[in-house]
């Protein structure tokens, strides 16, 4: 897939993705399931049983032990309009009136906005978005 802007958060997570040989669904099907057992085995290997009973509660369905992630809402991209809105207010996030983690979107260490905004690859690499405009 191609990774153009994220931003993760204390409780869930904004992406602008492009799947890559495959379709949408499949993707966010494959990074949820791989997602959800890293998270869990860290818990383990952590030892961490209250987050381990919290996600136990929170299970949807009852074929799995545990449910880490809420249902995902994926938008398609229709226009460099649409696009420029959903890059500012995936890197607004942060500071936002609701989460104000930090003072300049740029500052948050789990946002692309530090490249788009400083030209600082973050700590996950990204694909410029910016060649759509």
């Amino acid at each position: 897939m191609s990774l153009y802007a994220f931003v993760l958060m204390p409780s869930h997570l904004h992406t602008i993705v492009k799947p890559i040989g495959f379709d949408i669904g499949s993707l966010l099907q494959n990074f949820g399931s791989y997602t959800a057992h890293a998270i869990l085995k860290q818990l383990r290997i952590d030892q961490q049983e209250s987050l381990l009973h919290y996600f136990h509660e929170q299970r949807r369905d009852k074929r799995h032990q545990h449910s880490i992630w809420q249902d995902i809402q994926a938008k398609n991209i229709y226009s460099r309009k649409f696009l420029k809105q959903k890059l500012e207010y995936i890197h607004n996030n942060p500071v936002d009136k609701d989460w104000d983690l930090v003072a300049k979107r740029a500052d948050y260490l789990y946002s692309s906005a530090r490249f788009y905004d400083r030209g600082i690859q973050p700590v996950i690499g990204i694909d410029d978005v910016r060649f759509w405009f």
